[in-house]
């Protein structure tokens, strides 16, 4: 069935989100036209931006040069090309500031164009379109609205005959099954530095932004640290899982797309992941593999929320070659033209309210619980830059290698978050 998310978003949306969708006349002044654009991505979005790319070349006739990296290189990448004058016209962005590519850290440096007076920007979901605003302008186009929870493989959780865990006591029962039927519960590739992120962003939808939704902004005044507060419950319960056989042999030495293959072979049953990666894990796997999606419980309350924030976004270079191209693009990418070509090929919960796709049983699932109401910010859209975010990465890989204790990675991300 078509789903339209003006529903689904509405009941979650928070008082005093709403987006301003007021004219801006600072916008960058068109230059002359191109026959050309530029455009970079990652390579979990790879798939679904070939296809528009390839939809919107043969709508215009414009030559589209498309690059992909993965993340980790992306994030890098893209700071460096933007301060040199060699960055791509149109490009993947994050909401808020919590890394490198996020649209608060790159805003900062004047680098992305005010997309404010766009047609589309009164149709971001209100509940997470302020992640996409800096003064209250807008400077990225969302695709996806995105989230933590676990894909699992539901032919491997038939074999076992197991149902999936509600709550934390559940969920270390649940692992000690898997590993007695000698498979793995959750695949984790944390060789991967942003995988490091995943499972306690998922535990602390509990943790801390079950009880304190507004955990973020305390942190930012400074009524609140990481040190004294549920994350520390988060990371041990990671620890708690480890030690109770929940992950595979060697997470530090197994990558991300490694974890993926655990699931696919049928030799993990499931894997923490956001909901954009979950198109890649799908094209990987064998014809007519099946999944499915459920919150990780990081407490024993029975109803588990998922963390939950903007996912693919775009933004437009303020210095692109091609500007009059780059802001046509972004514009059509929120056409329903558009969006029926995305959503084919890579299933996904839009984040412009007024679009209609057809939900599979991963996105529909995790679309449930967010019209239940059960969840919580995405972590890092909160956080004011991209330092706190790095030392969870270096501590959770400090953590899993005797390295560091989980005080010491919460000390670690309080530095970085003032620093």
């Amino acid at each position: 069935m078509k789903s339209r998310y003006i529903a689904v978003v509405a009941g979650v949306a928070v008082a005093g989100l709403g987006l301003s969708a007021c004219s801006s006349s600072e916008q960058t002044p068109p230059n002359e036209p191109t026959d050309s654009l530029t455009i970079a991505t990652t390579s979990n979005n790879q798939g679904p931006m070939e296809a528009v790319v390839e939809a919107y070349k043969e709508k215009t006739g414009i030559d589209v040069n498309l690059t992909v990296a993965d993340t980790s290189q992306f994030q890098t990448t893209i700071r460096t090309q933007l301060s040199s004058g060699t960055a791509p016209d149109v490009f993947t962005v994050w909401a808020g500031g919590g890394n490198p590519g996020a649209i608060d850290v790159l805003q900062g440096a004047g680098y992305l164009a005010d997309l404010s007076d766009r047609d589309w920007v009164g149709d971001v979901d209100p509940g997470t379109a302020d992640t996409l605003q800096i003064d209250g302008k807008t400077y990225g186009l969302p695709s996806k609205l995105d989230a933590v929870g676990t894909i699992y493989n539901t032919a491997t959780l038939a074999e076992l005959g197991l149902e999936v865990p509600t709550t934390y006591s559940d969920l270390l029962s649940y692992c000690a099954d898997v590993k007695d039927a000698d498979k793995v519960a959750f695949a984790l590739g944390i060789q991967t530095d942003w995988v490091t992120q995943l499972i306690p962003y998922a535990l602390v939808a509990s943790t801390v932004y079950g009880d304190e939704p507004e955990f973020d902004a305390k942190l930012t005044d400074g009524s609140a640290t990481f040190e004294d507060s549920g994350w520390g419950d988060a990371l041990d319960k990671y620890l708690e899982m480890s030690e109770a056989g929940c992950f595979n042999d060697d997470p530090l030495g197994t990558d991300v797309t490694a974890s993926y293959d655990l699931v696919n072979s049928g030799e993990a049953v499931g894997v923490v992941q956001v909901l954009a990666s979950y198109p890649q894990i799908a094209s990987t796997a064998p014809e007519g593999a099946e999944f499915g999606f459920f919150p990780l419980p990081g407490d024993d309350s029975g109803e588990p929320s998922i963390p939950r924030g903007i996912g693919v976004s775009f933004a437009v270079n303020e210095g692109a070659k091609n500007s009059i191209n780059a802001l046509e693009f972004v514009d059509w990418l929120a056409t329903p033209e558009a969006t029926a070509v995305w959503f084919e090929a890579a299933p996904g919960i839009p984040a412009l309210t007024t679009a209609e796709v057809e939900l599979d049983s991963v996105m529909q699932s995790a679309a449930d619980v967010i019209a239940d109401g059960r969840t919580a910010p995405m972590p890092d859209q909160g956080w004011p830059n991209a330092k706190a975010q790095s030392a969870l990465f270096i501590g959770v890989q400090q953590l899993f290698s005797d390295q560091a204790g989980r005080d010491d990675v919460l000390r670690s991300m309080d530095e970085a978050f003032t620093g």
